[in-house]
């Protein structure tokens, strides 16, 4: 599970960069340029980098627990919800989950392993 979650983390560092979701959409650009000092690429989500390294990184708002059951990966930045399903004014710019070569990567872990256990008997 190890492997998937650091392919996750890239792949989510790769979306904020390039401004998609995991499944490849593109994010709304931003309505109003950022001043200086601030997003001076004008890229969605990237004013502080406090979301993008909550869910890359292993900060105070970083959540990641693997075990052989499963993996969790998120974050505790309060205001991630609203970006990653819109509200109102907010366009949704979603940011998290998986994209089709994680799935793939996970579905092979999950047939190795009963592969493995089936082995055994």
């Amino acid at each position: 599970m190890d492997d998937i979650v650091e392919e996750t983390k890239e792949q989510l560092h790769d979306g904020f960069q390039r401004g998609i979701s995991p499944t490849g959409a593109g994010w709304p650009a931003l309505k109003r340029p950022r001043r200086p000092p601030r997003n001076q690429n004008n890229k969605p989500l990237l004013d502080t980098y406090r979301l993008q390294k909550s869910v890359t990184e292993k900060t105070e708002d970083h959540l990641e627990a693997t075990s052989d059951q499963g993996l969790t990966l998120g974050t505790y930045v309060e205001y991630a919800g609203i970006h990653q399903k819109g509200s109102g004014r907010i366009p949704q710019r979603q940011f998290m989950g998986f994209s089709e070569k994680i799935k793939d990567m996970a579905t092979t872990n999950v047939a190795d392993s009963v592969i493995q256990q089936i082995d055994k008997i």
